[in-house]
């Protein structure tokens, strides 16, 4: 079983982001499991929300929250703490939104200005689907196709075509990036 810890600030689309990749993995094919929640702190816009993925080949009954990820994944890089370490599985990685090459020197944590792309493309600077594909693209974990099919389905049509072209180029940024 593989598990994804998202960290964002509510309107940042962190919860958004996990029911796409866990609607990505279970129209991938019959034997993908996956399962996406939330929790909210206080329910206002900007406080800190936390999202989390199970994604297996069995059922998952299992919704109690992650403690330690296979992957976490961070939309807001002022929520990336000191004690990013306790919430990281051996092996694991780390994603940041962040264009800050001095954010913690750890070979761990990935950075990607995934704000910069959703401002280019949105004229806003959300990063949910961009940190999404990047991370599907650095690990492999998820075809782009899946992604996009989950995205024409389930995203509103306002924003619809400009998510898919972010999931696009941020996939191609995590295929390219120097490992």
């Amino acid at each position: 079983m593989k598990e994804v810890l998202w960290h964002g600030r509510g309107g940042q689309g962190a919860f958004t982001a996990s029911r796409l990749l866990g609607a990505a993995f279970t129209s991938q094919s019959e034997r993908n499991y996956a399962i996406a929640f939330p929790s909210f702190g206080p329910e206002r816009r900007g406080a800190p929300v936390r999202a989390f993925n199970r994604i297996a080949d069995r059922m998952i009954g299992d919704r109690s929250v992650i403690a330690r990820a296979d992957y976490v994944l961070y939309l807001d890089q002022s929520l990336l703490t000191e004690d990013y370490e306790n919430e990281l599985k051996s092996g694991g990685l780390i994603f940041v939104n962040s264009k800050d090459e001095d954010v913690h020197r750890d070979e761990r944590i990935i950075r990607f200005d995934a704000s910069g792309l959703g401002e280019k493309i949105l004229g806003l600077p959300i990063s949910n689907t961009a940190i999404l594909g990047f991370w599907a693209g650095y690990t492999g974990e998820i075809a782009l196709d899946s992604l996009i099919s989950v995205a024409e389905n389930s995203l509103p049509s306002r924003i619809r075509a400009k998510n898919i072209e972010i999931l696009k180029q941020a996939y191609e940024s995590g295929n390219r990036y120097e490992r």
